[in-house]
């Protein structure tokens, strides 16, 4: 067995380091300082080495050369682009070296929230990292939670991005409740572990977020709540509730939130359905590649001017309830239904809030202004309700109302969308078993009233 010597002067001589700071952020700079002692020929002008080891940490090599101060000082200054463990040793004496210090370096994370209305934000999270970690084209999941302590749960799936080497961002339109509201996201890369403290390397939960309130990628955002206001809403549902018959009332704000009252509670239709069979009627003249002629303009304008049934009945015979049905499925409706006659198509509050607020998009281009002047010019002795409280206050309403008897007593319908000064909102008020159709208007206009009060 063979045996080496150690010299005396590598026994006898101690070192210390520190890395300070030992947490750093990408860019960013620490000094690795100490203390060489007890060397028997002196502690000061050695020559040492700092030597590094970074992630994923195979092996200690040259960083630096430099020399002890007179009283065996030492310090150098190093930027470490990742996870880095360090040590100094003696140039002469290889054998001789000091402890490891760590230096943790973190991603340098930059986040920005823009909102986009109606009701969403673009949320664009930038990190600089060292390159060659190929971040890009990974899986992202993203979390929200409505406040900023309730639990984070998933919402959404994109890819990140990596436009440059050392850069990768992650980019998600969400939308978002209104108020306050928090954000994480995760994604995994073998190379994660190369920055941050391990306790921070993502934990992708399937369904709720699991990586802990240290990790990199969160935040939290503020959205506007909208018109109508929260208290007008909350009026509305009062005084409704203290109304004689069976109600209903959805409203969707200017940011395309849905708010009411028994919003899902399904009506016989009545009249209401025509703004569905003029939408239905223009997307099978678009399908068809026909114009808009005179007889199309024969049964639409009657049918929606002056709500006359005999030409709503001839466009369904054109339409049928297949396009009925193709478009409340466009139209994300969920409560839509029809098997018989058109009058007895059964729809919801929310369901026709929704349609009404977003029919342009349903709408073909070269018939969104013909339908927009249809609609917000019905005959005068059916604007009664919402374009009669909304009217007066400098609302533009195109409307759609309905009424006939039931087995309750008296329905009477009314929906619309009313835009004012760039403001946006739809509203759908449903009624059924009133004691007489004036009563059922007095319903409309008064929860119509409470909900426009105030300025946008």
């Amino acid at each position: 067995m063979l045996a080496f010597a150690v010299p005396a002067a590598a026994r006898a001589t101690s070192m210390t380091v520190q890395a300070s700071p030992g947490r750093i952020v990408f860019g960013r700079s620490t000094r690795i300082e100490g203390q060489v002692a007890g060397n028997p020929g002196g502690d000061g002008g050695l020559a040492i080495e700092l030597q590094a080891d970074p992630y994923p940490f195979g092996g200690f090599a040259k960083a630096q050369a430099g020399k002890t101060a007179p009283d065996g000082s030492y310090r150098f200054d190093a930027s470490p682009g990742r996870n880095t463990r360090y040590r100094v040793v003696l140039a002469a004496h290889p054998a001789t070296h000091s402890s490891v210090a760590r230096v943790t370096v973190d991603q340098a994370v930059a986040t920005r929230v823009r909102y986009i209305a109606p009701g969403r934000v673009r949320i664009v999270i930038r990190t600089r990292h060292p390159a060659g970690l190929r971040w890009g084209g990974r899986p992202v999941r993203w979390y929200l939670s409505k406040g900023s302590r309730a639990g984070l749960r998933r919402v959404l799936g994109t890819r990140s991005e990596e436009p440059r080497p050392q850069e990768t961002r992650l980019v998600a339109t969400i939308p978002v409740p209104a108020g306050r509201f928090r954000f994480a996201a995760c994604f995994r890369a073998r190379s994660l572990a190369a920055m941050g403290a391990p306790g921070m390397v993502a934990r992708c939960g399937e369904h709720r977020f699991k990586g802990g309130k240290q990790a990199p990628y969160q935040g939290t955002g503020m959205a506007p709540f909208g018109y109508p206001r929260r208290g007008g809403i909350s009026r509305a549902r009062r005084y409704l509730a203290s109304r004689a018959g069976v109600t209903s009332f959805a409203v969707v704000t200017s940011q395309g939130r849905l708010y009411g009252s028994h919003i899902h509670r399904r009506f016989v239709s009545a009249s209401v359905v025509k703004a569905m069979l003029l939408v239905a009627y223009l997307r099978k003249l678009h399908h068809d590649h026909r114009p808009l002629d005179a007889n199309s303009r024969s049964l639409l304008d009657p049918m929606i001017h002056v709500s006359d049934n005999a030409a709503a009945t001839q466009v369904w015979s054109i339409v049928r309830d297949s396009r009925l049905r193709r478009l409340a499925r466009h139209a994300g409706m969920t409560d839509f239904s029809i098997h018989g006659i058109w009058a007895n198509a059964i729809i919801s509050a929310a369901d026709q809030a929704r349609y009404f607020y977003g029919m342009n998009r349903l709408l073909p281009r070269e018939f969104r202004r013909y339908a927009d002047r249809l609609l917000s010019h019905i005959i005068g002795y059916e604007s009664w309700g919402i374009p009669a409280v909304a009217r007066p206050r400098g609302w533009r309403v195109l409307f759609k109302g309905g009424w006939r008897g039931t087995s309750r007593g008296q329905l009477v319908h009314q929906v619309a969308r009313l835009r004012r000064r760039g403001t946006t909102i739809a509203m759908a008020i449903l009624t059924d078993g009133d004691p007489s159709m004036p009563y059922g208007i007095n319903t409309i206009e008064g929860v119509a009233g409470r909900l426009l009060h105030g300025s946008p």
